[in-house]
């Protein structure tokens, strides 16, 4: 048997996780987008998920528009952020920060969903890790086996061939 030991979802690995995951959704724009990491299905499409983001996108057409639409959502605890404005046209796309209540709503989700993924991998490590060494004793069991029986073939062989000088050379 192998001295391998199940792995365990640490107080590091989990401090570490949560820390990713906040990071990843102060920076991100909150929405539907495919699993990068995921494997596609039949027809070779990617898998999708809500990811949440503590930023938003807002459209406005006409720069008055788009200084009303700031001027509000700034009135309803919006914070700029560091992602640039942009505007095509008369058409004009604004990036803000949610409220800090919204945040922390947020928060609670995506650190919890973060930690049941966490743990999901470290099970999926585990499951991967009792195969191994499942498979590992097996072979070991069969090699030694196998072993065996080429012994007990031997010692059969040495027994039968002593047996037989044995009975042709009192038969002379």
């Amino acid at each position: 048997m192998t001295n391998t030991v199940l792995i365990t979802a640490t107080k590091q690995m989990i401090a570490e996780c949560r820390a990713a995951a906040e990071r990843d959704y102060l920076s991100r724009v909150g929405g539907h987008d495919v699993i990068f990491g995921a494997e596609p299905d039949e027809r070779g499409n990617l898998p999708r998920k809500l990811f949440r983001g503590a930023r938003v996108e807002f459209t406005a057409t006409g720069i008055n528009a788009l200084l009303d639409l700031v001027f509000e959502k700034v009135a309803q605890g919006y914070k700029r952020c560091d992602t640039e404005a942009t505007s095509y046209g008369i058409e004009h796309f604004v990036y803000l920060l949610k409220p800090e209540a919204e945040i922390q709503a947020d928060l609670v989700f995506v650190l919890r969903e973060a930690e049941d993924e966490l743990r999901a991998r470290v099970e999926k490590a585990n499951e991967e890790i009792i195969a191994n060494t499942v498979a590992q004793r097996k072979a070991q069991v069969l090699k030694e086996r196998e072993e065996a029986a080429k012994a007990a073939d031997a010692a059969l062989e040495a027994e039968l061939e002593a047996e037989v000088r044995a009975a042709l050379k009192g038969g002379k």
